[in-house]
């Protein structure tokens, strides 16, 4: 049977009131006893004081008696008022004696005979006396005769008060011993009563203070910490069966209710500031943080860098391993920036494929090159990964009175530069890059029309065979002619038509435009065209190719279709891009790996795809004369395309003496500006254009200014 703890106190409670009532009557009892036997004590008192008050009565009766008789005998004159006062006193000795109280009951036998004896003897001593005063005041001669009775009357009475004094005095003292001794036990026994409800109270506090308010303080902590966020340790009383317990489990089922709330709210928030994939600061915490942090540098001095990072060929690791391997991989760069950033800095995924960081430092620019270090050191080491990381990284360092955004803004300017350079680099913003980026925009803007406007144009650059330098084909190269800035060169406006889309329109009608020119030439030359690799996302690229050939009576096995090996090319979509150029390989046309050695899977893409021709970069033709290692490329890709079967190109071929090395190497065809220049006349190759840069590995060849 269960006993709730109110019933517990309550039984405890009851048992200390009864025994608290059964003390009182003991006390009172006790009480009553001492106070019957003080009362005893007193009356024996007022008897023994009865009896001296009856003795010193006696003593003055006996002395004036035995004065006034012996005064009668010798013949002394006594008054009568002597005699009339000692008849007095007799009787009234006589009289109090006979009324005086006796005690009897309060002194035992013998004692109380005694008492009772000397009342009677004092009675006849009174009346002897009386006796004595008469005879003495009559005949003064007979006192003599009566004064032995006399006498003998006095001595009983003496000797018998003097024994009832006695008896009353030893009865006192007994009471009083008594009295003592029972005082003692009843004293003792209130004490020991008074002990056991002191112990019996003193154990119900111990009880009450470890099953009752330890528990309910514990409880309290517990609660006061749960309060403010900051207990979790175990609720005491979770198996009691009472109503502690059943608070405890209330209290716990309580906690958890609210810390099942507080788990989702933090989950919430943390949701609401942070990218669930990776765990990272989202764009939300970025602005805050970076807000806060421009704010505070304003009082600290110190500068605020902001990274604005993409991940390189991302789009290529997701066609290749599917989303759940862009998942890895975007984890996988979180992980790596997380493990390169300071604890300080803050790292966020701002959307898609890109990231951010915000370091904050006194020592710049000299941080920030530290982390870019740090970074690259790191992706190095995942080169060899089925899902190597590569990075493009702007940085810009905040200036007074900046807001985060154009910090951002301008880290983003730098990224675009570092894209721009060849990608896996990093840039820092600087002014020149603003001036860039301004045109850039400008561009953007006036790039639209270009088409309508007639703004654009080809450029023909021609291709020759080697051993004897007879023209046997062209390669189509775009120009754009600004009204304002005037030619504007294709590195700069190409990679503009990329970011923005128009890059898709400009491609067509490049391949529209060349179709429509190669239509009036010999009908033994080829035309080379150069692909962007954004044109490989439409799928109909090469149907359009094909359309565009019937319509102005090009047979396809005239074109060359040029696309670059790079991982920017071949690694997006690689499925897709292989599938386009086997559908122009089926249609007649030509594949030509431009710019072969520059990119990093030059050896992997030959064995993926069977290519018609190879063209060797000119940065290896141009070094042929003075790097041994340029040379020996150069030969070794020779030997190699002879092997395969391909036909060899040599781009950038501006001397005599490379020529004659080319000759001897076994080069199939050259082209360059010791063959001519880019040209929009086909017959007037004499008058070329300036020579240019030509675009490095990962950008469309459509954007090339010649060799």
């Amino acid at each position: 049977m269960r006993l709730s703890i109110s019933a517990r106190v309550s039984i405890a409670c009851a048992t200390v009131i009864v025994l608290a009532l059964g003390l009182l009557a003991i006390g009172l009892s006790v009480g009553n006893k001492i106070h019957q036997a003080d009362l005893r004590i007193t009356l024996l008192s007022d008897a023994l004081r009865v009896e001296d008050r009856l003795d010193r009565a006696q003593r003055r009766l006996r002395i004036d008696v035995g004065d006034t008789t012996r005064q009668a005998e010798r013949g002394i004159p006594v008054p009568a008022t002597r005699w009339t006062r000692l008849i007095r006193q007799a009787d009234q000795f006589e009289q109090l004696s006979s009324s005086a109280a006796s005690f009897r009951t309060l002194v035992p036998d013998p004692g109380r005979m005694t008492i009772l004896e000397t009342r009677r003897d004092a009675v006849d001593f009174a009346r002897t006396s009386k006796t004595l005063i008469a005879v003495a005041r009559t005949e003064p001669s007979r006192v003599k005769a009566m004064m032995p009775p006399f006498l003998d009357a006095l001595r009983v009475l003496e000797t018998n008060r003097s024994r009832a004094r006695e008896a009353i005095a030893l009865e006192i003292w007994q009471a009083a011993d008594k009295n003592q001794r029972e005082s003692r036990t009843d004293v003792l026994a209130v004490l020991l009563g008074g002990l056991v409800i002191v112990a019996i109270i003193f154990g119900m506090t111990l009880w009450l203070r470890r099953n009752l308010l330890l528990p309910i303080t514990a409880i309290a902590a517990r609660l006061r910490e749960f309060k403010v966020g900051e207990g979790d340790g175990g609720i005491p009383g979770l198996a009691r069966a009472d109503e502690l317990g059943d608070l405890a489990r209330g209290l716990s089922e309580y906690r958890s209710a609210v810390e099942s709330r507080r788990t989702a709210e933090r989950r919430a928030e943390f949701l609401a500031h942070h990218d669930m994939l990776t765990g990272l600061a989202n764009r939300l915490l970025f602005e805050s943080r970076l807000a806060h942090e421009l704010s505070r540098s304003m009082r600290t001095g110190d500068v605020v860098a902001v990274f604005a990072i993409d991940l390189d060929a991302f789009k290529a690791i997701n066609d290749r391993l599917g989303h759940a391997g862009g998942d890895r991989a975007l984890k996988r760069a979180a992980q790596l920036l997380s493990l390169c950033v300071r604890a300080d800095d803050l790292v966020a995924r701002i959307g898609g494929d890109e990231f951010a960081i915000i370091q904050v430092a006194q020592s710049q620019p000299a941080a920030a090159e530290a982390l870019l270090s740090r970074i690259y050191r790191k992706t190095a080491e995942s080169a060899d990964d089925d899902t190597a990381i590569r990075m493009s990284i702007g940085v810009a360092l905040a200036e007074p009175g900046q807001s985060g955004e154009e910090v951002h803004e301008l880290a983003d300017v730098a990224l675009y530069r570092a894209k721009a350079d060849g990608r896996n680099t990093a840039r820092f913003f600087n002014k020149h890059l603003k001036e860039e980026e301004n045109l850039r925009l400008r561009l953007a803007r006036d790039l639209d029309q270009a088409i309508a406007e007639e703004q654009l144009h080809l450029a023909f650059q021609p291709i020759a065979d080697t051993a004897s330098m007879r023209i046997v084909g062209y390669e189509a190269l775009l120009r754009w002619h600004h009204p304002l800035l005037g030619d504007i060169a294709p590195e700069v406006f190409v990679p503009v038509a990329e970011s923005t889309g128009l890059i898709k329109p400009i491609g067509s009608w490049v391949i529209d435009r060349a179709m429509a020119t190669a239509s009036t030439w010999d009908p033994t030359l080829s035309l080379a065209i150069n692909l962007s690799p954004l044109q490989f996302r439409s799928p109909g690229l090469a149907a359009e190719i094909h359309d565009a050939a019937l319509h102005w009576g090009i047979a396809l096995d005239r074109l060359d279709v040029e696309v670059t090996e790079s991982a920017t090319l071949l690694g997006f979509q690689r499925e897709n891009v292989l599938t386009i150029l086997k559908a122009l390989r089926g249609y007649g046309a030509k594949i030509v790996m431009d710019d072969f050695g520059t990119g990093h899977s030059s050896l992997s893409n030959l064995k993926e795809f069977t290519f018609d021709k190879i063209k060797i970069d000119r940065s290896f033709v141009a070094a042929m004369q003075t790097q041994t290692s340029a040379a020996l490329i150069v030969k070794a890709t020779i030997g190699l395309g002879k092997s395969l079967g391909l036909t060899i190109v040599a781009e950038g071929v501006e001397t005599e003496a490379q020529l004659a090395d080319l000759r001897q190497c076994g080069c199939d065809q050259v082209q360059g500006f010791l063959v001519g220049a880019p040209s929009r006349r086909m017959d007037d190759h004499a008058r070329s254009e300036r020579p240019g840069i030509s675009a490095d590995a990962g950008a469309s060849a459509i954007y090339r200014t010649g060799n």
